[in-house]
């Protein structure tokens, strides 16, 4: 007995690295063939003979998934432990291994029956649907344990957070031409699809085909993806999963997270991640329970549609997307005078544009045991700038659309209805695109207004786009310092870096520079257009906020691809963008002697 132990151990050294790489590459294989499956079993028109043929296929892979589990299992020295670390993995594939068995033996698929014997009859729809979910979630851990190798490539953070959002625009690019996500109106051309899936997935919110009735359930479902994982990038969802694994992330993993989220050190970067998950997720719950309660009288076909419209506009507000399920926004009948609904989804645009390192600032519960027992001790000057300075830019935003629009848009409401749809507007311009009026009607002073505070967009480690408040906030600063003769730049009692404002300096240019070559693009592209219009609408992009005056659909190829450009600038960060592409200096340790240089 003991040869023969001695005989495994030592076939399982010898022969598990060869062995766990094979597997692997079987793994990744049936996922490419199960995630392309289920690509074609939803993103097409199928016979139920159809249907039975492609579930029959997921289902066998299962066997793959179950082959490596016992791979592990055999090749890992402390079985116990791996198994008491695995157990719902383990009941969940032994479930479904029992329920394929049986409905291939007895043509009885017993843990359909066993719910309906519960009283819950049309179970097995819900079932398929699981087993589908549970082969993505499986397939995703995979994807997930190559997320940590990503420390032995040789690229910046920077670059690999560009490749990410590529590589997504890029699916949604495809799901979103797959015909099973339409309503039958047309299939969606190349150029807009790829304008939709960069919309979506860079949080923006400018559309070229009609969200509400080009597309269907499926096709709502991909752009809530699509916007759900751009919001906070793929990066930081996989690293999320990977910081729950075992193995862990390495000190080059989370240095990425930490040039991501720009933290000020890696202690407490996992810490942080996990907290970002966790607000975003609470906060979209709380936002999706009052908007089910908020619509009103408005009519939907079922309680299901109802909450899923609840949840599409609930991430949508607090990921900053704008994309909304009706034809004419937040100002359709029916919609446009719930103000209850208007505020509350204003407020989860203002929580979503405050920034993650804010939100935890404010609401991690240590911090605010902490000022309950001292006082003294106020927020960081991170997030007071981000707090204050929203708040200060949503105030002029409110008071300038409510004087200068008194007798436009908001000529015919009362004066509560008025502040609400002033307040409201003001929020969405600086990050989100939501709209309770008509955008084509508004006059060019608020337009230009809009512009303003569009360009200055939502704050730091936030879902919104822009240059951002503590951008705009320096270079204020740094400008009064100026200008009153002051050498140093102080805020809040803090000094200011040389360093942060060279580089808020370099952001307003480069920002500054790029819309304005995208808008002569746009100008000689569109002569038919006004050019305050064109000027909206590249802000608009350029900043993922969403907002247009109409004339989306109405641009040539070449404008559209130009915005589609924007959109991804503006979400990565000129800056990003600019060290992903830059080569870096050996050595900055010189001084060459000072000269002086007349200015102004």
């Amino acid at each position: 007995m003991f040869g023969l132990r001695q005989h495994i151990n030592i076939f399982i050294f010898n022969n598990k690295q060869r062995i766990l790489k094979i597997m692997g590459w079987v793994v990744a294989i049936s996922s490419v063939v199960t995630v392309a499956t289920l690509v074609y079993y939803h993103g097409y028109e199928h016979t139920e003979e159809e249907k039975k043929i492609l579930l029959d296929i997921n289902r066998s892979f299962f066997a793959v998934f179950i082959l490596n589990y016992l791979a592990r299992i055999f090749f890992t020295v402390q079985r116990k432990e791996f198994i008491r670390n695995s157990t719902t993995e383990l009941v969940l594939l032994s479930l479904v291994v029992l329920n394929f068995i049986s409905y291939k033996l007895f043509s009885f698929p017993i843990i359909v029956r066993m719910f309906e014997a519960l009283g819950w009859h049309g179970f097995e729809p819900y079932y398929v649907f699981f087993i589908q979910c549970y082969l993505l979630v499986l397939i995703v851990l995979e994807v997930v344990k190559s997320i940590q190798e990503l420390g032995q490539i040789k690229l910046r953070p920077t670059t690999i957070f560009l490749i990410s959002f590529l590589l997504l625009i890029a699916s949604g690019t495809f799901l979103l031409q797959l015909p099973a996500l339409s309503t039958g109106n047309g299939q969606l051309r190349w150029v807009d699809a790829i304008f939709t899936s960069t919309s979506a997935a860079c949080v923006t919110g400018l559309i070229v085909v009609d969200t509400a009735t080009f597309f269907n359930t499926k096709g709502h479902f991909i752009l809530l993806m699509l916007f759900q994982i751009g919001g906070l990038g793929i990066i930081s969802f996989a690293t999320f999963f990977a910081s729950f694994m075992k193995k862990g992330m390495g000190l080059k993993q989370q240095s990425m997270l930490k040039e991501l989220f720009d933290n000020e050190s890696l202690m407490g970067t996992v810490s942080l991640l996990r907290k970002v998950v966790f607000y975003t997720l609470t906060i979209e719950l709380i936002s999706t329970i009052l908007i089910y309660n908020f619509w009103g009288s408005y009519a939907f076909n079922s309680p299901g549609e109802k909450m899923f419209y609840s949840v599409f506009h609930g991430v949508s507000a607090f990921c900053n997307a704008g994309f909304a399920l009706f034809t004419n926004g937040l100002a359709e009948a029916g919609i446009k005078s719930n103000y209850l609904l208007h505020l509350c989804i204003a407020a989860t645009i203002f929580f979503g544009g405050l920034g993650f390192p804010a939100l935890r600032d404010i609401f991690e519960i240590r911090n605010v045991r902490e000022r309950l027992s001292k006082p003294w001790k106020k927020w960081k000057l991170s997030t007071q700038i981000a707090f204050y300075g929203s708040l200060i830019l949503i105030a002029f935003g409110a008071l300038t659309f409510y004087l200068l629009e008194r007798n436009g848009v908001i000529a015919g409401e009362g004066s509560m209805p008025a502040l609400v749809t002033s307040v409201f507007q003001s929020v969405t311009t600086r990050t989100a695109g939501f709209n309770t009026v008509d955008i084509s009607l508004l006059g060019t002073p608020i337009l230009i207004i809009f512009i303003f505070l569009m360009f200055i967009g939502a704050s730091s480690g936030g879902t919104g786009g822009g240059i951002k408040t503590s951008t705009f906030v320096v270079i204020f600063t740094a400008i009064l310092a100026t200008v009153t003769g002051r050498k140093v730049v102080t805020l809040g009692r803090r000094t200011i870096s040389q360093e942060l404002i060279y580089k808020a300096f370099a952001v307003f240019i480069f920002s500054a520079t790029f819309i304005f070559i995208c808008v002569v693009l746009l100008v000689i592209a569109e002569p038919g257009i006004e050019v305050t219009r064109l000027v909206f609408e590249e802000v608009s992009a350029f900043a993922t906020v969403g907002l247009s005056t109409g004339i989306t659909a109405q641009l040539s190829d070449f404008s559209k691809m130009v915005l589609v450009i924007s959109m991804f600038v503006g979400r990565i960060g000129i800056l990003s963008l600019a060290f992903s592409l830059s080569v870096s200096s050996k050595s900055n340790a010189y001084l060459y002697p000072k000269s002086h240089i007349m200015i102004g």
